[in-house]
């Protein structure tokens, strides 16, 4: 009966060994994966980053964020809208923000002989009457050497806050016109795909939240084929040098009698393209 019970006590002290050699491997596999888990958070975290929603007045512009992980490469512009003053402009390749309203000149680029790019939406109502968008991208100073190439974005399709008639006779001649375009699209959120190159020109691609499916919540409905505009580094042939830095800004440019502001909610910053 002894003999039976002593058995019986190390037969369980052994069953407990092993139970607790089985929790404490348990513990360490468990603290590894959370380890790990919090590794990749904060891997994942490093490729985008967030600039805070603001109201931008007149040549005030606001430089972008960059991740921590590397350069940024695909932009969020959320809740876009342009409150009557001449053109929003999203921009690339200058030296600061206090250059980047100016022409790509020798002293507003980082670096001589390298690219200046700009997507800017154009008011018009105070001069011609009617909106309009485009991509310019321009190498080695030279406007004579620019690409521009329209969006077709439409006065319903692009960020420009509504205006009464009253603001609009102030333009005189352009009163008229004003009038038939005072009913922007309101607040639109626009993204974009920027490459980073170490020759020639980036890859630009715009999409329009909304437009064509693209939602720019979600990268993977973003594609060449319902992109506003998606042009190759092929298709600016006369560019021979990237963009030499990868600060972009946001600004509200002014024009004559002009007075407004642009104000977003946020700008979304990502280390990834959407289209691979």
């Amino acid at each position: 009966m002894n003999k039976l019970n002593q058995f019986t006590a190390l037969t369980l002290a052994a069953c407990l060994s092993l139970t607790f050699i089985s929790c404490e491997q348990e513990d360490n596999k468990n603290d590894n994966s959370t380890m790990l888990l919090g590794l990749f958070t904060v891997a994942e975290a490093a490729k985008s980053c967030e600039t805070a929603g603001s109201t931008l007045t007149l040549s005030t512009p606001v430089e972008i964020c960059n991740p921590a992980g590397g350069a940024g490469v695909h932009f969020v512009i959320h809740d876009l809208s342009n409150a009557f003053s001449h053109s929003v402009i999203f921009s690339g390749g200058y030296k600061s923000k206090d250059n980047a309203l100016n022409g790509p000149t020798a002293g507003n680029v980082l670096v001589n002989n390298f690219n200046a790019f700009q997507f800017w939406m154009y008011d018009g109502r105070s001069t011609s009457g009617s909106p309009a968008s485009a991509i310019r991208y321009e190498p080695n100073y030279a406007a004579s050497s620019a690409v521009r190439v329209n969006t077709g974005l439409t006065a319903s399709e692009l960020p420009i806050a509504a205006v009464t008639d009253t603001q609009c006779d102030a333009f005189v001649a352009a009163a008229t016109n004003c009038k038939l375009n005072k009913n922007g699209g309101e607040k639109k959120t626009f993204c974009l795909d920027v490459t980073q190159t170490t020759s020639g020109p980036s890859r630009i691609t715009l999409w329009l939240d909304g437009k064509n499916g693209a939602n720019c919540s979600v990268k993977s409905s973003l594609t060449a084929e319902n992109a506003v505009v998606h042009k190759l580094p092929s298709d600016f042939a006369n560019n021979t040098a990237p963009l030499d830095t990868r600060a972009f800004y946001l600004a509200a440019a002014p024009a004559g009698t002009n007075s407004g502001s642009v104000s977003f909610s946020k700008i979304t910053v990502s280390t990834e393209t959407a289209i691979k």
